[in-house]
């Protein structure tokens, strides 16, 4: 197993642990995570579902810049900020006051995370075209 490989593991696993860690720390300081949807509350396994997926969709994604584009980490970067940015619209829509305050920073938290774990893993030059081929970026 290479070193970025056992990176981008660690990275899996510290994605939720960082979220239910911001989660736990919410809850301490006595703010209900509540959204217009579904149950209503957000829970710790919602959290920990969030984060993981978002970390394995990540992973997958960077495999995949790093062979079908000649800049992976670029495309990545950009990617991953569009991800972050996008996944504001949730909290943002379906939440109200520190609710949704304290819902962004878990996502921030998460993708801070996610981001930093895989950024250094993914090679700044990748995938060389040749001819009939599709690149990225």
């Amino acid at each position: 197993m290479t070193s970025n490989t056992r990176r981008r593991i660690a990275t899996v696993i510290l994605a939720p642990a960082a979220a239910l860690a911001a989660w736990s720390l919410t809850q301490a300081i006595g703010v209900e995570l509540v959204v217009t949807t579904g149950s209503g509350k957000v829970g710790p396994g919602d959290v920990f579902v969030a984060a993981l997926v978002a970390a394995l969709a990540a992973w997958a994604a960077a495999r995949v810049f790093e062979r079908r584009s000649r800049r992976p980490r670029a495309v990545w970067s950009f990617a991953a900020s569009t991800a972050l940015a996008v996944s504001m619209i949730g909290p943002s829509w379906l939440a109200d006051g520190t609710s949704a305050v304290a819902l962004i920073a878990l996502h921030f938290v998460t993708a801070a995370v996610v981001t930093g774990g895989f950024v250094s893993t993914i090679p700044v030059r990748g995938y060389r075209r040749t001819a009939g081929s599709i690149a990225l970026g």
